[in-house]
C-alpha cells in the first residue's frame, strides 16, 4: 500500500491537511506556471510592477489577499489570469487553458506549498536552547569565537523553500565578502532545518570588537535580552550572541557596517597601498589596461575602467563623469587623470578588488579619492535601491552578480581613425593604455573566473539571482500579518488576538489586521521592542531561597551594587535609568535619569553617593539626597563596563570596551591617568581595602595588579583562559578572588601573584564572586540553565564545594552582587526586576 505523508497548508492562518504526494506535485506545477508567465514583472529580481514583487512567494500571496486559499474566483491573481489580463496584452507566451485550470485547482486545494517549505514553528527560547546545546558541544577555549545567525523568523512565516535557500546563500556570500581570510568559510548549520548557523570569528579575520559593532544598531535587541538566549552572553562574551541573518545581510552589506567589517580606509590611496597598487607608477610605466566607452548601464555619461595587478588578483577602478563635455569627454581627453589641459577630469568612481579568498570588495570614491557611502545620483544610479542612489556594497553586488561586466573599449579605435587630431606621443600613450579588445577580454575573463570560482566554493549556484540583493530587497519591503507575527515570535492567530487587546499598538500595527494590509519596515522596527514586550507571553517565575523582588525598571537590569552597610542597593538597566533601593523592604527610593543609553555599571562611593557608567561612554556621579547629577566624567570612546571608587572616596576607576582603564579625580571630574590599552576591553576593576593597590582585568584573561600611588604595574596574574568578569580583594588585601568566562573562580596571593586555588565553579561563566563573612568561604555564579546552581558556596581552605544554592528550575542570573557581610545577594535576570537572596550560615 502506498504510504501517504501529510503536510500543513495554511489557509488564511488556519491549517488544513493535504496529501503530500499530490500537494507537492500541484505546488511545483503551479510554481512553474507563475515563474514562466509572471516572474518577469512581479519578483524582486524583475520589474515589480505596481509594487507587486512576490508572485513566487505563496505566503505573501495569501497574506496580502492576492490569493484566497480555497476560493479561486475570489482570488485577484486568478481573476486576472482567468480574464486574460495577466500577463499584459501582447506579452508572449500566453497562459493556456490547461495552465489556467491548474492554477485554479491549486487555489481550490488551499494553495498548498511543497513539503520542503513546511517547518515547525520555532520559538525564541527553543532557538536559544539549540544554540546553547551547540555551544556546549564546543571546547571551552573555542566558545568565545562562536557567533550565530538565525533564519527561523523566515521559516516561521512559511516562506518558500527557494526563499529560505536564497537567504542561506546570501549569508554565506556576504560573510565571505566581508573577510580578509584567504580561505572561504561557510557557516555551519546547527539544526536539521538549517535555520540557525554558527560561525567562527577567526574564519573571517574578525575579532569580538568587530562583532560588537552590531549591538548599537541591532533593532531586535529584545529577542536577545530576554529568555534563555541571555545565557549565551557569558559563554561567548558577546552582548549579542546571535542576530537575525536577514537583518545582517540587509545591513552589513551597506555602510557603515560594510566599511567597518572590511575595515575599508577613507582614501583610495590607503587601500591601494594595502593591495600593493601604485596607480601613478603603473600609469607612467604603461602597466595597466583601460577601456573607455559610452553607455555604462549605471550612468548616462561616458566612462573609463582601469585594471591594475594587485596582491590577490586585480584592482579595477572606474572614472565616472557628471557630464560629457570639455574635459569630461573621454574621447576628446582620453588621458588622465593628470594636471594640465589634455587630461580628463572625473567626478568620482567605483573601485573593485579581489579579496584574498577570490571574492570582490568595493569602494566608492569622489574625485579626490575620499570614501563615499553613496554616489551622486547625477553621476550614477541604481534602480533597485529605494532612493535610486548607488550605495557602496549592496549596489555593487547587485550589479556584479558574476564578477566583472564585460565592456568593449571605444577609445582605441576612435583614436586610430582620427590620429591626426592627436599629437604623436599622445597616440602612442593611448595605444599603450587602451589595449586591443582581445587582451582586455582575456584580463576580464581571468578576473571573472577567479570570482566565480570563489562563489562556487561559497556554495552559490551560477544560475541563481544575486542572493544578497534578493534578501535585502525582501527585508526592506513592507510586512504583512504573517511576516510581522513571525518576527515578533507568534503565529498570525496569536498576534491578531493580542494586538486587538492593545489599542496603543493597534494605532501603528492595526493595518496588519486589514485584509492585504501591510506596514513599512521602518515603522515596524521603531515599535518592535514595545510590541515584543507587550505581545509575547510573559515567562513563568519560579523562585526559591529568594526574598521579595525589587520592581521598577522597565527593561533588563545589567548591573547592581550594594552600599557598604548593606542597607541600600543601586541598579542600572537597559531602560537608561539608575535606581536606588531600600534593601530591607525592596522599595525604590530614587530614580536617576541622564544617561542616553543603557547603564552597564554602577557603584557606591564610601559616603553613599552613586556612580554609574553606560553605553553612552560616560561615567556619572549622583547625589542620592538631592536626586541630581553632580557631574560626569567623559573620555571613553566605547561602553563603560565597570566603575569603582577608591576607599578614600577621592578617585574613580572606570574600564571600557575601548580598551582603556581611566583614573579620575572625583572632585574635579578630570582624568588623572589613562592606563595602557588592553585589547578587547576592560571588564572589571577593584581597589584593595587600603586603597594602595588596585586590580583590573578583561578580554585577554590576564589580571593586572597596579600600585595606586605611583602608577606602576606590580604583577600580572595569569591563569584564566578567557574574559574575567569579576574581581574582589579579601579584607586584608592579601588575596584576590576572580571569576570569568572560562567557568572558573580563582584565588590569588597578591604578594607573589601565585594562584592559591582554582574552583571549577559552574557550567557557564562566573559573573560574580565574594569572600564570605568568615573570610574562608566564597561564592560564584553562572547564568547557564540546566543542572547548574545559580550560587555555590566553596571552602577557601580545601577548594571543595560546601553546597549549591538554587532558585526555581531554569532560574537565570545575568547580574549578581554580594553584600559585604556575605548574608545577602542581589540578582537580576530576564525579568526587569532584582531579587534579594538570603544566604544561610
Amino acid at each position: 500500500m502506498k504510504s501517504i505523508v501529510c503536510v500543513l497548508s495554511f489557509c488564511a492562518g488556519w491549517p488544513t491537511l493535504v496529501q503530500a504526494t499530490d500537494a507537492d506535485t500541484l505546488a511545483t506545477k503551479a510554481q512553474t506556471v507563475l515563474k514562466t508567465h509572471c516572474s518577469r514583472c512581479h519578483t524582486t529580481d524583475g520589474k515589480a510592477k505596481g509594487g507587486f514583487d512576490f508572485v513566487l512567494d505563496r505566503t505573501k500571496l495569501v497574506a496580502r489577499g492576492k490569493i484566497v486559499a480555497g476560493q479561486p474566483d475570489e482570488s485577484e491573481l486568478y481573476q486576472r489570469v482567468r480574464d486574460d489580463a495577466m500577463p499584459p496584452k501582447g506579452v508572449q507566451p500566453r497562459i493556456d487553458a490547461d495552465d489556467r485550470a491548474l492554477l485554479k485547482q491549486w487555489i481550490e486545494a488551499g494553495a498548498p506549498t511543497d513539503a520542503e517549505s513546511v517547518h515547525s514553528f520555532l520559538s525564541e527560547d527553543a532557538a536559544a536552547q539549540l544554540i546553547l546545546d551547540d555551544l556546549k558541544a564546543l571546547e571551552h577555549t573555542e566558545r568565545r569565537f562562536a557567533r550565530y545567525f538565525t533564519l527561523f523568523n523566515l521559516s516561521n512565516a512559511g516562506v518558500e523553500a527557494d526563499t529560505l535557500q536564497t537567504a542561506r546563500h546570501g549569508l554565506a556570500k556576504l560573510l565571505n565578502s566581508l573577510s580578509w581570510h584567504p580561505r572561504i568559510a561557510r557557516p555551519v548549520a546547527v539544526n536539521a532545518e538549517q535555520t540557525i548557523y554558527r560561525i567562527d570569528l577567526r574564519s573571517y579575520k574578525w575579532t569580538a570588537r568587530t562583532w560588537e559593532r552590531l549591538a548599537p544598531v541591532y533593532p531586535y535587541r529584545i529577542a536577545v535580552e530576554s529568555g534563555a538566549s541571555k545565557a549565551l552572553t557569558a559563554a561567548t562574551g558577546a552582548e549579542l550572541p546571535y542576530v537575525r541573518a536577514d537583518w545582517f545581510i540587509a545591513t552589513a552589506s551597506r555602510p557603515p557596517l560594510y566599511h567597518d567589517f572590511l575595515q575599508l580606509p577613507e582614501r583610495d590611496k590607503a587601500i591601494e597601498r594595502q593591495l600593493g597598487v601604485d596607480v601613478a607608477d603603473d600609469l607612467r610605466e604603461n602597466n595597466l589596461a583601460r577601456a573607455g566607452f559610452n553607455g555604462s548601464g549605471v550612468s548616462k555619461n561616458n566612462r573609463v575602467i582601469e585594471r591594475h595587478d594587485a596582491n590577490w588578483g586585480a584592482y579595477w577602478r572606474t572614472y565616472d563623469f557628471s557630464d560629457n563635455t570639455d574635459r569630461q569627454n573621454i574621447f576628446e581627453h582620453p588621458l588622465g587623470p593628470t594636471p594640465g589641459q589634455n587630461g580628463f577630469l572625473h567626478a568620482g568612481g567605483e573601485i573593485i578588488f579581489h579579496l584574498p579568498n577570490g571574492l570582490q570588495a568595493y569602494l566608492l570614491v569622489d574625485a579626490d579619492g575620499r570614501r563615499l557611502d553613496k554616489a551622486s545620483s547625477e553621476i550614477v544610479s541604481d534602480p533597485k535601491r529605494p532612493d535610486r542612489q548607488v550605495e557602496n556594497g549592496i549596489s555593487c553586488m547587485t550589479c556584479h552578480v558574476r564578477g566583472l561586466l564585460p565592456k568593449a573599449d571605444q577609445v582605441r579605435v576612435h583614436v586610430a581613425k582620427n590620429a591626426t587630431a592627436f599629437a604623436g606621443e599622445e597616440v602612442q600613450k593611448i595605444r599603450a593604455l587602451y589595449p586591443p579588445d582581445a587582451k582586455l577580454r582575456a584580463l576580464m575573463k581571468d578576473d571573472t573566473d577567479r570570482f566565480v570560482q570563489a562563489l562556487t566554493r561559497v556554495g552559490v549556484p551560477a544560475d541563481e539571482p544575486e542572493p544578497v540583493s534578493m534578501v535585502t530587497q525582501r527585508y526592506e519591503g513592507t510586512l504583512d500579518l504573517v511576516t510581522a507575527s513571525a518576527e515578533i515570535g507568534l503565529t498570525a492567530e496569536e498576534f491578531s488576538v493580542r494586538l486587538r487587546k492593545s489599542p496603543a499598538l493597534a494605532r501603528s500595527l492595526g493595518p496588519l489586521l486589514v485584509k492585504g494590509g501591510t506596514v513599512q519596515r521602518s515603522a515596524f522596527q521603531g515599535i518592535f521592542e514595545d510590541a515584543a514586550k507587550s505581545l509575547r507571553p510573559k515567562p513563568v517565575d519560579l523562585t526559591a531561597n529568594v526574598l521579595q523582588p525589587f520592581t521598577g525598571h522597565s527593561d533588563t537590569v545589567l548591573s547592581i551594587a550594594f552600599a557598604a552597610d548593606g542597607s541600600k542597593a543601586v541598579s542600572g538597566s537597559l531602560d537608561k535609568t539608575v535606581r536606588l533601593w531600600n534593601v530591607a523592604n525592596g522599595k525604590e527610593l530614587r530614580t536617576f535619569e541622564g544617561h542616553s543609553d543603557a547603564v552597564t555599571s554602577v557603584a557606591f562611593t564610601p559616603e553613599g553617593r552613586v556612580l554609574s557608567g553606560g553605553r553612552d561612554r560616560t561615567v556619572r556621579l549622583w547625589d542620592p539626597v538631592a536626586c541630581k547629577e553632580l557631574g560626569k566624567f567623559t573620555g571613553h570612546t566605547d561602553t563603560v563596563r565597570c566603575v569603582v571608587c577608591s576607599p578614600d572616596g577621592k578617585r574613580v576607576l572606570s574600564g571600557s570596551m575601548d580598551g582603556t582603564l581611566r583614573l579620575w579625580d572625583i572632585q574635579t571630574f578630570k582624568e588623572a591617568y589613562t592606563f595602557p590599552r588592553q585589547e578587547g576591553g576592560v571588564y572589571c576593576a577593584a581597589f584593595a581595602p587600603d586603597g594602595k593597590r588596585f586590580a583590573f582585568a578583561g578580554h585577554d584573561g590576564g589580571i593586572r595588579l597596579w600600585d595606586a600611588e605611583d602608577g606602576k604595574e606590580l604583577k600580572l596574574l595569569k591563569g584564566h583562559t578567557r574574559e574575567v568578569y569579576t574581581l574582589v580583594f579579601s579584607r586584608d588585601g592579601k588575596r584576590l578572588l576572580s571569576g570569568g568566562s572560562d567557568h572558573t573562580a580563582r584565588m590569588w596571593n597578591t604578594d607573589d601573584a601565585k594562584e592559591i586555588s582554582c574552583f571549577n565553579a559552574h557550567d557557564g561563566a562566573v559573573l560574580a564572586a565574594a569572600f564570605a563573612r568568615d573570610d574562608d568561604l566564597l561564592s560564584g555564579t553562572s547564568h547557564y540553565q540546566g543542572t547548574d546552581a545559580p550560587l555555590r558556596v566553596w571552602s577557601g581552605a580545601t577548594g571543595k564545594e560546601r553546597r549549591p544554592i538554587r532558585a526555581g528550575d531554569g532560574e537565570q542570573i545575568f547580574s549578581l552582587v554580594f553584600s559585604a557581610d556575605g548574608y545577602f545577594a542581589l540578582s537580576a535576570g530576564a525579568e526587569h526586576r532584582l531579587r534579594l537572596w538570603k544566604l544561610d550560615k
